[in-house]
């Protein structure tokens, strides 16, 4: 059975853990004893991070059994060699046990103040009213060092020359080579206004008469196809907005947490 990365860096973060009085052992290595209790919470931290999906069999307790040994022998021998002693390693270990006591603080926060339906519900309801009469744009785009550059695609354009070919072969885009230029639809209110105003007076089958200068290059952009805004379904989005709430949630903490706090 294969068995998630997640769980493997969950099973190598306990080795962090002080290990606790053998009552039932399951393996003795080289002297030292693995405990049963070890082996039931790798077994449920797999069935919890897997959301149901891998059940407790004895073919997944044979591999974590397994995988705790290899960690014992791992283990035994970095201590052998003094790796525990070096100043590289014990910094690292410090600065993940920081970063676990982080995360069990935002666990810990998120726990008394869980996100209620309702309000993943208003996120997406005030999404809906903010973009439902907003335009996508399908656009593709060349994007050139110089604008002396631009103006001959656009140019080159004006004559008859296919835009997909000339991104292929005139773009700084590296993914141009295979898209031909295609950028996908993109919502006009979403994107930065700079972008928005290139492209929201191209009508579809347009290309840019001037070009766009950014930080990347000059952009020549042509519409594909301009449709209304399509709004995902809840379903389909609420783990992301819950996402964005209990990040919202956890920076106002830490924020309040902040303003408490003695700093000098």
């Amino acid at each position: 059975m294969r068995i998630s990365r997640l769980s493997t860096i969950v099973i190598s973060l306990a080795a962090a853990l002080p290990m606790l009085a053998a009552a039932e052992s399951i393996a003795v290595v080289n002297g030292s004893s693995i405990d049963k209790k070890e082996l039931d919470r790798a077994v449920n931290t797999v069935i919890q991070s897997s959301n149901g999906q891998t059940a407790d069999t004895p073919q997944l307790r044979e591999d974590l059994k397994n995988r705790l040994i290899n960690r014992e022998v791992i283990l035994q021998e970095a201590r052998r060699r003094g790796l525990d002693k070096d100043a590289n390693v014990i910094n690292a270990i410090a600065e993940a046990n920081m970063n676990i006591l982080q995360d069990a603080l935002f666990g810990d926060i998120v726990k008394h103040e869980p996100i209620a339906e309702t309000a993943i519900r208003a996120r997406y309801d005030s999404l809906v009213a903010k973009y439902k009469n907003s335009r996508e744009v399908h656009a593709f785009q060349i994007v050139t060092s110089t604008e002396g550059e631009a103006e001959k695609v656009i140019a080159d354009l004006k004559k008859g020359s296919r835009f997909d070919q000339l991104a292929r072969t005139r773009s700084l885009d590296p993914s141009a080579k295979q898209s031909g230029g295609d950028i996908g639809w993109n919502n006009l209110d979403m994107v930065p206004p700079a972008l928005a105003n290139a492209l929201k007076d191209l009508k579809k089958g347009q290309a840019s008469t001037s070009p766009l200068r950014t930080n990347v290059g000059w952009h020549v952009f042509k519409v594909e196809d301009v449709r209304p805004a399509q709004i995902p379904p809840y379903e389909q989005v609420k783990p992301q907005l819950q996402r964005q709430l209990v990040d919202e949630e956890i920076n106002k903490a830490v924020s309040e947490l902040r303003s408490k706090a003695q700093v000098q």
